[in-house]
């Protein structure tokens, strides 16, 4: 198992002043602090205003792809954009497809799609269709709702329409809140999973908390992802701890993020 540390680029996406951080901003940020894997978050396209969303997307991509070289940076995975409730999925079709290209034109090995509704057939369907418009590896996550794709063999039964294309993310936020046994899910997945989404919460709302702030047994997590071989990285998604930070307060996020991934172990 690698046990090396890695975040979303929203790790400071969210605070109190409520101000738009573009990740050519906060890839700098995270540099200077030594974190240098990164799962670079897409979702910024559901901002209407992002620059991801015109003719400004080639230059914002390339200052990416520069910012990668210059600071060393480890582009582990990427976050597709998602529609947002009440709007159609075909609507963001496009959307997604353009950030498979971007995530591929950047190098990272795979990017996290969420499934769509309940039906595993219709998924299959779904992603029969996103495969076609790009190389990349797609990477499917499980869900918080049970109206949604959320356990791992719906996700294995999604996988095996096209095992060559199609992997597994585990979100363990995610699976808490479903009331899933998280070493079960993690060992189901077995080889299927490339990616992880590591974030803490009550088992009742999606908090995106670090580790052991919640109440996720991380002691069976990990000895889950050592007996099944999981050799990826362990991308935290805990966006929400920021909320009531100010800008000025990011060394004490990134800080947290640290520590609580050294005591994971």
């Amino acid at each position: 198992m690698v046990r090396e540390f890695s975040t979303n680029t929203n790790l400071l996406a969210f605070n109190k002043e409520h101000m738009d951080r573009d990740m050519d901003e906060l890839v700098r940020v995270y540099a200077a602090h030594g974190i240098r894997n990164l799962d670079l978050n897409f979702c910024e396209m559901m901002r209407p205003s992002s620059r991801l969303n015109d003719k400004r997307a080639t230059e914002y991509i390339s200052i990416l792809k520069n910012l990668k070289e210059e600071l060393n940076l480890n582009y582990i995975q990427a976050h597709a954009p998602y529609p947002l409730r009440g709007t159609e999925v075909s609507a963001w079709d496009k959307k997604i497809i353009r950030a498979m290209g971007y995530a591929y034109e950047l190098g990272c090995p795979h990017i996290v799609v969420h499934p769509i509704g309940k039906d595993v057939e219709e998924n299959i369907r779904y992603y029969e269709r996103l495969i076609k418009e790009s190389d990349i590896t797609i990477a499917i996550e499980n869900m918080e709702s049970d109206v949604e794709i959320s356990n791992a063999s719906e996700i294995n039964a999604i996988i095996e329409s096209s095992p060559m294309r199609l992997k597994a993310l585990f979100d363990t936020g995610h699976a808490h809140m479903r009331g899933l046994n998280l070493r079960e899910e993690i060992l189901c997945y077995g080889k299927n999973l490339v990616g992880l989404h590591i974030h803490d919460n009550d088992g009742k709302r999606d908090q995106h908390l670090f580790p052991f702030m919640g109440t996720i047994n991380w002691r069976d997590v990990i000895s889950a992802l050592e007996e099944a071989g999981y050799e990826g990285y362990l991308t935290y998604e805990t966006m929400y701890y920021s909320k009531e930070k100010s800008i000025k307060d990011e060394c004490i996020v990134i800080d947290k993020a640290l520590s609580s991934f050294h005591l994971l172990f």
